[in-house]
C-alpha cells in the first residue's frame, strides 16, 4: 500500500480494501470473490485508469483473503 500503511494496523488495512474495491467499482470494474481469490475485471478503456489505482495501492499477494472476504461481505461472488 502505497500510502505507509503497517500490516499491524489491520483496522487502517481493512478501510484501505474497502477504499479501493469502491473506487474500481466506481471506475465501472467487475470485481468478485472467486474461490479463495478474487478477480479484478476493468471496462474496455478504462485499463491504464485502473492499472495506476492498483499500482498506487501497492502489493496486494499477501492481502488476498482480506479481498476475498470483504468482496464476499458485500455479495460480490462468483462461486466455482
Amino acid at each position: 500500500m502505497g500510502n505507509g500503511l503497517k500490516m499491524d494496523d489491520l483496522s487502517s488495512i481493512r478501510k484501505a480494501v474497502d477504499t479501493l474495491i469502491n473506487d474500481l467499482l466506481a471506475l465501472g470494474c467487475e470485481v468478485v470473490a472467486v474461490g479463495r481469490g478474487y478477480c479484478i475485471t476493468a471496462p474496455e478503456g478504462r485499463e491504464a485508469t485502473v492499472k495506476v489505482l492498483l499500482a498506487g495501492f501497492g502489493p496486494r499477494d499477501h492481502l488476498l483473503d482480506m479481498f476475498n472476504e470483504a468482496l464476499r461481505c458485500r455479495g460480490l461472488v462468483i462461486e466455482i
